[in-house]
Parts: C-alpha cells; structure tokens; sequence
C-alpha cells in the first residue's frame, strides 16, 4: 500500500470509528426462520462472484424473503452486466474518497435494517468497508477474516474460500441454529 493510500485508509477507519460510536447499530440474531429481509453485500473482483450472488439472491426470493444486494466493481464505469439489474452495482465514482457513498441507493441500503446481511467478501477496499461497517443490518455474516470483526457470525471456512462455500456453509449454520 503507497503512502497516500496508507493515509487514506487511516483518515476513512478514523471517520468510521467516529460514526459507529454516534450511531452503534442495535444487533439482534437472526436464522433463517426469522429473517424476512436480506441484504448482500459482494465485490465482483472474481468474475464468478456475480452469477453466483444473482443465482443465491434469485433462490431467497423465491423463498418469500424481501432481498436486496450490491455488489462492489472496482472500477469507473459499469460494465455491461451492471446496467438493468435487480441487484445494486456501485463503482468508485459512486464514492467519496472517504468510502461514504454518494448515491442515495447505496446510503438506503445502508440504512436499511436487514434481519440478515450476507457480506460475501473480505475485501479491505474502503468504500467496501465503509458500507460493511456501517450497515444497520441487525445480524452481519460472513468469512472469518482479519476484516470481520465487523460480523456477527464468522463462517470459517478451511481451504475452500469460494463464494459459493462461504453462502452454502453460511445457508448450513443459519439453518442449523435455534433462536428462542
């Protein structure tokens, strides 16, 4: 990481800090049979990755949950499988420096209270954190990282880091764990 990057990214964890200790979010567990809202969070930095969340989003609605998802492209235009969507895309012009969005659509989704938010990527990339870290999602899940601290259930998931192990071992201990 440069030295200007380096700086950027202790100004942005500073402005986080600043506001989760304003507004800290009001966690509560959820599992698969109490949730009704799910947000997914996820960055198209393997070409995988978005089929892969549009199949996973498709299959929860069709199970009756109200799902929204964004997914993170590290660039400066859309490509073409980024316009028309049911699912969010946001580049890096559709952010400040800071991470903080600038698109009404993406501060929505960050203000919305999931019951669940899937965050199906470790990235360390400052708008993705921002957005991660911020979210007002009563239950956060995602892979056991150096980045998760922000989660509420840390799915380890061994050698196998895919998308599509991380979402059926997450779907597997979601399904798994009572809530009274």
């Amino acid at each position: 990481m440069s030295f200007i990057q380096n700086i950027k990214q202790k100004l942005a964890d500073r402005i986080i800090n600043k506001k989760l200790s304003k507004n800290p979010r009001k966690k509560e567990f959820h599992n698969l049979q109490s949730a009704k809202s799910i947000g997914i969070l996820f960055d198209t930095l393997d070409d995988k990755n978005y089929p892969r969340v549009k199949k996973f989003s498709d299959d929860l609605g069709k199970k009756g949950y109200n799902v929204q998802a964004v997914g993170w492209i590290n660039a400066n235009e859309l490509p073409d499988f980024g316009v028309a969507q049911k699912i969010i895309f946001y580049t890096n012009k559709d952010v400040k420096w800071s991470g903080e969005p600038i698109s009404e659509e993406l501060n929505n989704f960050m203000n919305q209270r999931f019951d669940l938010l899937f965050i199906l990527s470790d990235s360390d990339h400052i708008s993705f954190r921002y957005l991660a870290e911020l979210a007002a999602a009563a239950c956060k899940v995602g892979a056991a990282s150096d980045q998760s601290g922000r989660l509420d259930l840390m799915i380890n998931q061994g050698n196998n880091k895919s998308i599509d192990n991380l979402i059926t071992e997450s779907l597997n201990y979601l399904s798994l764990i009572k809530k009274d």
